[in-house]
């Protein structure tokens, strides 16, 4: 490969990079897969933009909670926050939104996965959830209530 391709080539992985949070759809979102690959309910598992005036920036991410069955143990719907340019009052969240996160030495795979994310948890308290989209990872904090109204 030419020296030309080489630096071409690494200022493309220089700028992937870089590159800010990708930009999230309408609910109910991107479709999320199990690790065998089938499809999982958005009523389980959604990502998506939130659609309020002004913070069309931020997204939710919404779980069953424990995000695998459990028997005998009742699931919850949780809201997580996903906030890049810090438009959602943090009274809101259990905990700051952190877009350049490291993952937790005790944190695992959950399983789940879009084209462009995997889902990590760390801990059993889920304050956060943590979104990997390759070397990049954001550490979504849990909002107070799964309703967060428009301003």
């Amino acid at each position: 490969m030419s020296r030309v391709r080489l630096a071409g080539l690494a200022g493309l992985l220089a700028l992937a990079a870089c590159a800010g949070p990708a930009s999230l759809e309408p609910y109910p979102g991107a479709q999320w897969t199990d690790i065998g690959g089938d499809p999982v309910p958005p009523e389980r598992l959604a990502l998506y933009a939130d659609d309020c005036p002004g913070r069309e920036s931020a997204g939710f991410l919404d779980v069953l909670w424990p995000l695998a069955p459990v028997p005998g143990v009742s699931e919850e719907m949780r809201r997580y926050v996903r906030d890049p340019e810090g438009v959602m009052p943090t009274r809101l969240l259990l905990a700051p939104y952190d877009s350049a996160s490291s993952l937790p030495r005790e944190a695992r795979f959950t399983g789940f996965s879009t084209p462009d994310f995997h889902l990590w948890v760390a801990g059993d308290d889920g304050i956060y959830l943590y979104l990997v989209a390759g070397t990049r990872i954001e550490a979504l904090p849990r909002a107070e209530n799964e309703t967060i109204p428009c301003p």
